[in-house]
């Protein structure tokens, strides 16, 4: 009989003879920890961002005051995984989305909202320096950006719209995009 097996039939055991309320604490006690021990085997097997904040396992040289984009390829190219380095440009932005919706959303944009859009929001360019770059001014960045968001927004409310009257799932920050709109940081 192998490990797991002997371990399934002690807690089958202890399943079977709970009567009081320690007894069955014991019991949530060894289904978390059986749950725990899974998932973390599940996530030794996933390749993608880590839910450890960037800067924990940044190298001291790319430590900077804000984590750029670049160290997140940089560590997905070392995990294997080059499918965000081979789709990083504006016209490949949609590429990026794992919502397929979403994704034709961003694929329809004109090319240079799709630009503003990369630069503003996965190269983290503030709006001063993207105008600079371009050559306009940021106030006008600043509405052409607002403009292409509620754009966005707009057509994605229309398809979580669809998804929920006819029972389709949906996320749960979905949810609360249809029912709430945008949410808002703390302190505004």
């Amino acid at each position: 009989m192998l490990h797991r097996e002997a371990r399934a039939l002690a807690i089958q055991r202890i399943e079977e003879s709970a009567r009081t309320e320690a007894d069955f604490e014991n019991v949530l006690y060894w289904w978390d920890k059986l749950d725990a021990n899974r998932e973390r085997k599940e996530r030794g097997h996933e390749i993608g961002r880590s839910t450890v904040p960037l800067e924990w396992g940044a190298d001291e040289w790319y430590l900077s005051t804000r984590p750029s984009y670049d160290m997140v390829l940089k560590r997905l190219m070392l995990a294997g995984d080059f499918l965000d380095f081979i789709f990083d440009s504006p016209e490949t932005l949609h590429k990026l989305v794992t919502d397929i919706d979403l994704s034709e959303i961003l694929q329809e944009l004109k090319p240079h909202l799709k630009n503003m859009l990369y630069y503003l929001f996965l190269r983290d360019y503030s709006t001063a320096e993207y105008a600079e770059s371009i050559g306009q001014t940021d106030r006008n960045i600043r509405g052409i950006r607002e403009t292409a968001l509620k754009k966005i927004r707009k057509l994605y409310g229309g398809i979580l719209t669809y998804r929920k009257e006819n029972s389709l799932p949906m996320t749960i920050d979905e949810k609360y995009f249809l029912e709430n709109g945008v949410r808002k940081k703390k302190g505004r």
